[in-house]
């Protein structure tokens, strides 16, 4: 990257630190006594200090000119009083005066006196004893500190992530660094890659044993990352090899972790025999939730006992009439501890669940109605809702009382969730690890419903929960095929189905007797498609009544390329919110992020303490120096600029992003340029996430490949073989 400007000068003093991202803000002194503001990776850095710096010029809305830099190397302090401000904040337990003592004695040379003699502070008027030994160790140590901070800067490591090295090693950190670089995975940032460089660097040999042990560790860790458990022994081999590794030696160290119980290599699972090359590895860690979920599903099975409900009442009593598989389906969850409701589209898992519940305050059962994500347990909520409001439905960790303190599960085996049944929506979306966490909280006789549409996506964490649960046979499965009246009236429905048949959708005005909620548009170029994506949200969609920032939801399946979430984000900000538009105002530039007032935004992770939730989406009402203020269905949040890291642009969003969610208005987009994601389940999610109206963008090649790739992600999962082991 080449930078335009260099900026030289004292750090005078910090206006805002980040100290677990290695962000900062502080105002530095340049040559010609001028004052800036510097921003960037520089929290690490001490007041006096002097900084060489190189980064790029920059205005923000409310703070003015700013130096945004992007790599320095530090200086030692040029005047008597930078090298007092640098020994007060350097040096826990140095004050100013002890610091100006120390100045006023050695002036200027005296980091260099420090450095050679530090025995020499006993000159000093008062530094005796104890508090000559701190100082002289303290002034080692940060000298040690900043020597490893300069090395792994010279290993491009940035500087936020090099201060996290020291913090979580401490004194070790330069043994670590230097004998045991892969330990350097600990620290959050840091993957295999560049800890080998690291290694690599210091002389580590590319077929040493610690070096196959790290990479397969990696592979593992990566495939989990892709949403597998394990990952066949040859392809583990084939991984491995790929850092530059024969095979002969990743097959040793193969045997060797096995043989120690740091991997888990299964010759069979189940009624399933493997022959070597395909034989699962697993982490021990994931070997060990798979197998626990498969254990406790099957003693979940069995552990309440069925109830004598009259469907009949319930549907009075909700105020519908189930048809004979519907009705089945009610009894089929009322009879075990464990049952699959799925169904496609239309087929009535809503109307399904609402009876359902009608039963259960018929036998006066406590209920827990549950999703994955915020957004699909409001969805839930007010599809439950009675004449006295919505239901009471959380997602899955409020259900579970997430303790972001320890990061785990307040309800579990010691302090179950206080239910007879529990439904959790939108099953599909969760993942091995939740599921585990979920099965450990309910009480010995409690129920679990899970509903779910298994041809949509599957979690994006480990495991296909859904699907495997489905295929072993193992748990009673409800399942509804039959498509209703009023459903099969809309297009969209229709459509879903198509696709999930393996045929190309098509629009509305080619099927007499639907609705007019489904276009399908054709266009081959990316640019030209993007042009058109943008013309049917800014021009055609408005004129059917719907808003382009708060209904319409564009869904692409990557976040890269011409037709990704980044470009078509910096698009349609453009077109929807420009700089001097209607919805502007002052704008926040976080990274290569800009946000406005107005904008849309979504959330990328759960976070407890604001209530919002992976895949919320909001809108910016209010941009200042120090953060956003946004409204999330109608409530209030303030980001702070730590917060925003987590924060997106959702004028479009992944289509992963999208599952649990619907929009009054969808645009997907399905191109050719996406080859490598376009599957059946991704498009039919797509799709599905719509209420009312459906415009697909696709080039003919790029939509054929969708629908004839079948709906599956590639996934190594056991729990389907799990389950079927009755032993």
């Amino acid at each position: 990257m080449a930078y335009s400007d260099r900026l030289e000068g004292e750090i005078l003093r910090f206006t805002f630190r980040a100290p677990e991202r290695g962000f900062a803000v502080a105002r530095m002194r340049i040559a010609d006594a001028t004052e800036v503001t510097v921003v960037g990776p520089i929290a690490g850095l001490h007041e006096g200090q002097r900084i060489a710096a190189e980064g790029q010029w920059g205005m923000d809305a409310k703070f003015g000119k700013q130096f945004k830099v992007e790599k320095f190397l530090v200086e030692d302090p040029r005047t008597m009083r930078g090298m007092e401000k640098y020994l007060a904040s350097a040096l826990p337990g140095v004050g100013e005066e002890l610091a100006r003592r120390i100045v006023e004695h050695f002036g200027l040379d005296t980091l260099t006196v420090l450095s050679d003699s530090p025995e020499r502070l006993a000159e000093v008027p008062g530094i005796r004893g104890k508090t000559l030994e701190k100082l002289q160790e303290q002034f080692v140590d940060g000298k040690a500190e900043q020597q490893l901070l300069i090395m792994l800067r010279g290993f491009d490591l940035p500087a936020g992530m090099a201060h996290r090295v020291v913090e979580r090693f401490g004194k070790d950190a330069h043994s670590v660094v230097m004998r045991s670089p892969y330990r350097l995975t600990e620290v959050k940032g840091i993957g295999f890659r560049t800890a080998d460089q690291i290694a690599l660097g210091n002389g580590v040999q590319r077929d040493a044993p610690e070096r196959i042990a790290a990479a397969i560790a990696f592979v593992l860790e990566s495939c989990e990352d892709e949403g597998s458990c394990y990952l066949p022994e040859a392809v583990v081999v084939e991984r491995v090899c790929g850092f530059d590794i024969d095979v002969a030696p990743v097959r040793a160290q193969l045997d060797q972790l096995a043989s120690l119980g740091r991997i888990v290599r299964k010759d069979a699972m189940g009624n399933t025999t493997y022959p070597e090359r395909e034989r699962p590895i697993y982490r021990v860690a994931m070997d060990r939730i798979e197998a626990n979920v498969a254990r406790l599903m099957r003693q979940r099975v069995a552990a309440a006992p069925a109830l004598a409900v009259d469907v009949s009442a319930a549907q009075a009593s909700a105020g519908i009439e189930l048809s004979e598989q519907q009705a089945l389906a009610i009894q089929t969850a009322l009879d075990s501890g464990l049952t699959v409701i799925t169904g496609g589209p239309g087929t009535g898992k809503t109307t399904i669940v609402r009876v359902l519940l009608a039963a259960a305050q018929q036998r006066a059962l406590k209920v827990a109605l549950a999703s994955p994500t915020g957004r699909a347990a409001r969805r839930l909520a007010e599809s439950c809702a009675t004449k006295a409001g919505p239901a009471d439905a959380k997602t899955l960790h409020r259900l579970l009382e997430f303790n972001p303190m320890d990061g785990g599960f307040v309800r579990g085996p010691e302090k179950p969730i206080e239910a007879d049944l529990v439904l959790v929506d939108e099953a599909s979306m969760v993942d091995l690890k939740l599921m585990e966490s979920l099965l450990q909280a309910l009480g010995p006789r409690a129920r679990l419903v899970l509903v779910g549409d298994v041809d949509q996506l599957p979690s994006v964490g480990a495991g296909r929960v859904l699907g495997d649960v489905i295929a072993s046979d193992g748990v009673p499965i409800a399942r509804l095929t039959t498509i209703y009246r009023q459903a099969m009236e809309s297009s969209i429905v229709r459509n879903a189905w198509r696709v999930n048949r393996g045929e190309v959708p098509v629009s509305s005005e080619l099927e007499p007797g639907t609705a007019r909620d489904f276009f399908v548009v054709r266009q081959e170029d990316a640019d030209e498609a993007r042009n058109l994506l943008l013309r049917v949200i800014t021009e055609r969609l408005p004129r059917l009544g719907f808003d382009p920032v708060r209904d319409v939801q564009v869904l692409t399946p990557m976040h890269g390329g011409p037709l990704g979430t980044v470009m078509l984000n910096q698009v349609l900000q453009d077109a929807l919110n420009p700089r001097a538009g209607l919805l502007g105002g002052n704008e926040l530039t976080v990274g290569r992020k800009v946000f406005r007032a107005g904008d849309r935004i979504l959330q990328t992770r759960n976070d407890y303490d604001l209530d919002i939730f992976n895949g919320d989406v909001g809108r910016v009402t209010e941009v200042s120096g120090a953060g956003l203020a946004a409204d999330f269905d109608g409530r209030s949040v303030q980001l702070s600029l730590v917060a925003l890291e987590s924060v997106e642009h959702a004028y479009a969003i992944s289509i992963h992003k999208s599952q649990g969610s619907e929009y009054p208005a969808v645009v997907a987009i399905v191109h050719h340029s996406h080859f490598v994601m376009l599957r059946r389940n991704l498009l039919y999610t797509a799709l599905t996430r719509a209420r009312k109206f459906v415009c697909l963008v696709s080039s003919g090649r790029g939509l054929t490949t969708a629908v004839s790739r079948p709906g599956e992600d590639n996934r190594w999962t056991g729990l389907k073989q799990r389950l079927c082991d009755q032993a």
